[in-house]
């Protein structure tokens, strides 16, 4: 978009700069690169107020013709649709040295008779014989005035001077007068409201309609009343009247405003939704009450939120209508873009209804090669409208950062939804031996034992392992120990087998159930423990040492507003996160390159820190077992003692860190600086700082507005509405004081049961729903 200024009501002035205009700008508003000569002519009218039936309109363009660095601005003639665009294309490539279009206009008149003026330059529709300069309400345009209890002087109040129009744009906006001009009635509302609110009175409606808006001080000892109306073409509404003074009391309490409407809340939050997305009911009656010193109620805020985001992403069904049109366009803009799709028949062919969806961004696929080979999948529930749940695959690259991969919308995690979409993610990431790491479902579990799932550990082309966080929580959720969680923790995080099998005796001694819980989850029939699918120390370095599926670079808090978005705004926020994330990852990698850094950032300042500590250690012993290996017993600063092997076929430490992580410990990194062995030949491939730019050098085509979208010709998709969600509201058995908890239903709480309407009891445990004779009686 490109920024416009209108100047009109003025004239042309020559000042240093070259061509000036002697009054500021009458409107200005924000421009799309495609718009035509056309539409700005009927924009320029329509902000203007210039009528359009009398007039045409003359253009001229401020024109930078100076050289580089300095300005000398003449007037350009725009008269058609080419002059138009050479402006339009010079301007957003700078080439011009100014970034805004300035336009001065001209009203001419279509008349022939050059005693006749327009009247652009006051904020009032233009002379006629049907619509003189006075604007008075004729008889004809409202045929139910006067109103009733209206006086005839109070119609003449209606007339309105030349000289007291061209004084309304000097007046303070945020108060009401006569004259006043609003672009629609929802304007008109908003302005009264807003004012009143303010002000702490209460107002009530009269009338409202499509061409007049009347509303009274609801203090019936109060005369204050203001009657407003449209215009004769029904493109703007004015204020005709404004009776009496406010006499009412206007102290307050700092309470909810009975004229403060969720419609109108919603106006005021529509940017902090939009920045913020996850704004919370108690946070939107802060915002009002700093705003207004009123407070609304939770409702109205919760409902007023509800229209915001209808506002800004569209009705929920509708979304869904242009879901399938919106990844086409994708598809279109950036090749190799994999979308797939789950849904049941209809009666209609050409319809279908929706199970799920899955997608993947083509940058995102690209950039998975240069990453590490593991995967983390987890879930999340929607709170829209219908519900659902929103899948999530994502990668890491060289810093640990995350790559969101995948993304799926179903509309019931279930078994079949998990297999449907990992078998669809085999086939993005293609035949890989990779690492999921994932939380403890069944749903899941269950696929790495399926030969046909695409992820069958048999094969050696896909490991499985539990994320360290998941399990400290299912810990927590059976014991209800906070202590044993840390423990756990730190068991799972040991890269050493004497720490590990001490924290297991540890686990053992403090709760003997969770130890034997671990020491069977995850295991097979034929299998005595597991503990390679949860512990470091026996992964095999498969996890590249990532331990949970989401840490502090969590991808939820990349996509913080997803769970209350409508599906297509969810999707685009998918694609203009990730784009945003790749262009600011690439231009830090880029960095990394630049200065020559073989690792990236995060393996960098390990090495060194390793480094450092290498110098404390002591090697007591080597043993040459050949020309090309060694064996060699190193001693710490604290008296342990390690053996490092090194060859060319092999290069391990018995404290696991290099074989788990890929990266040196600093006892191998001491025995190379002993056999002056370039040690950089021993950190893994994954993070080299080229691999990492790799990660992210791909980039993001955006497909544009729905207007420049391909024509769509494929199946149109639609919810299940018996699924419908209304969301969810606190009632009164949340604590106000206490956000989030419950409370206890005091004694004089009172069950009535739905089926035999006896009070006392629900209908769980009803005795007719049971089958049993007779009923239960009241307490």
């Amino acid at each position: 978009m490109f920024p416009i200024s209108i100047y009109t009501g003025g004239s042309v002035e020559t000042g240093p700069m070259g061509a000036t205009y002697n009054k500021p700008p009458s409107a200005s508003y924000p421009a799309q690169p495609d718009l035509t000569f056309d539409d700005l002519k009927t924009k320029i009218f329509q902000l203007t107020r210039i009528n359009h039936h009398e007039n045409t309109i003359s253009l001229n363009a401020r024109w930078n013709a100076g050289t580089a660095g300095s300005h000398c601005f003449v007037l350009l003639p725009i008269c058609d649709n080419t002059m138009w665009r050479m402006l339009v294309d010079k301007t957003l490539s700078t080439a011009i040295g100014w970034s805004i279009v300035e336009l001065f206009v001209d009203a001419v008149p279509k008349t022939n008779d050059p005693g006749e003026k327009s009247q652009s330059n006051v904020d009032l529709p233009a002379k006629t014989s049907e619509n003189p300069t006075h604007t008075q309400v004729s008889r004809e345009e409202n045929q139910e005035d006067p109103l009733p209890g209206e006086k005839a002087e109070d119609k003449e109040s209606q007339d309105l001077t030349d000289e007291e129009s061209i004084d309304f744009k000097s007046r303070d906006e945020s108060t009401l007068y006569v004259g006043r001009l609003f672009d629609s009635l929802d304007d008109v509302r908003r302005a009264v409201r807003e004012y009143h609110i303010k002000q702490n009175r209460k107002l009530v409606t009269q009338q409202s309609g499509s061409d007049k808006y009347v509303v009274k001080c609801m203090d019936p000892e109060c005369g204050w009343r203001l009657y407003a109306a449209s215009g004769k073409d029904g493109d703007y509404f004015q204020i005709r009247t404004i009776k009496g003074e406010h006499v009412c009391s206007n102290e307050g309490d700092g309470q909810d405003h009975i004229n403060m409407k969720s419609e109108f809340i919603s106006h005021l939050i529509l940017d902090l939704v939009k920045k913020k997305g996850d704004t919370s009911p108690r946070e939107i009656q802060d915002f009002v009450q700093e705003l207004y010193q009123c407070r609304p109620s939770y409702a109205k805020a919760w409902n007023a939120k509800e229209l915001a985001i209808d506002h800004l992403f569209g009705e929920w069904k509708a979304s869904y209508a242009k879901l399938a049109p919106y990844l086409n366009a994708i598809q279109v803009a950036n090749p190799g873009t994999k979308v797939e799709w789950w849904s049941d028949s209809t009666t209609d062919p050409n319809v279908r209804l929706f199970r799920g969806v899955a997608w993947a961004f083509a940058p995102a696929i690209e950039g998975f090669k240069s990453c590490r080979p593991v995967i983390s999948i987890d879930s999340t529930t929607l709170c829209s409208k219908y519900g659902g749940r929103m899948l999530i695959a994502v990668a890491y690259d060289a810093e640990g950062q995350i790559l969101p991969l995948a993304f799926a919308v179903i509309k019931d995690e279930e078994d079949d939804s998990w297999r449907w979409f990992m078998r669809w993610l085999r086939e993005v990431v293609g035949p890989r031996p990779l690492c999921v790491i994932s939380d403890l479902q069944d749903s899941i579990l269950s696929l790495f034992n399926q030969s046909d799932s695409g992820w069958y550990t048999g094969t050696g082309q896909a490991f499985h392992r539990y994320c360290s966080r998941y399990l400290c929580e299912s810990i927590h959720a059976a014991f209800k120990n906070n202590d044993l969680v840390k423990l756990v923790q730190w068991v799972s995080r040991q890269n050493q087998s004497s720490k590990f099998r001490l924290g297991m005796m540890r686990i053992f001694h403090t709760n003997q159930a969770a130890y034997n819980w671990l020491v069977k989850v995850g295991a097979r029939p034929n299998e005595e423990s597991a503990y390679h699918s949860w512990s470091l120390c026996e992964d095999g370095g498969y996890r590249h040492g990532i331990m949970a599926a989401n840490g502090n670079d969590c991808v939820f808090n990349l996509f913080s507003r997803i769970q209350e978005l409508p599906i297509t705004a969810l999707v685009e926020l998918t694609f203009t996160e990730s784009a945003e994330t790749f262009a600011n990852k690439r231009e830090a990698a880029s960095k990394i390159v630049v200065e020559k850094q073989l690792w990236s950032n995060k393996v960098t300042a390990t090495l060194e820190a390793r480094r450092a500590k290498m110098s404390q250690h002591r090697i007591i012993s080597i043993q040459s077992q050949s020309f090309f290996y060694d064996e060699v017993e190193i001693e710490t600063r604290t008296k342990v003692k390690h053996t490092v092997k090194l060859g060319h076929d092999q290069r391990s430490c018995s404290c696991q860190k290099s074989q788990l992580t890929g990266i040196p410990c600093s006892h191998l990194l001491a025995v190379c600086a002993c056999r002056s062995f370039n040690a950089n030949c021993l950190v893994d491939a994954a993070y080299d700082a080229r691999q990492l730019l790799a990660t992210w050098t791909p980039q993001f085509r955006s497909p544009g507005s729905p207007a420049e979208w391909p024509d769509y010709v494929g199946i149109a998709y639609s919810p299940h509405c018996k699924v419908l969600k209304r969301g969810m509201r606190r009632k009164d058995v949340w604590s106000a004081s206490v956000p989030g908890k419950l409370k206890k239903p005091g004694p004089t709480s009172v069950y009535r049961c739905g089926l035999c309407k006896q009070i006392g009891h629900s209908i769980r445990t009803c005795s007719r729903k049971k089958g049993i004779s007779g009923s239960s009686s009241e307490p």
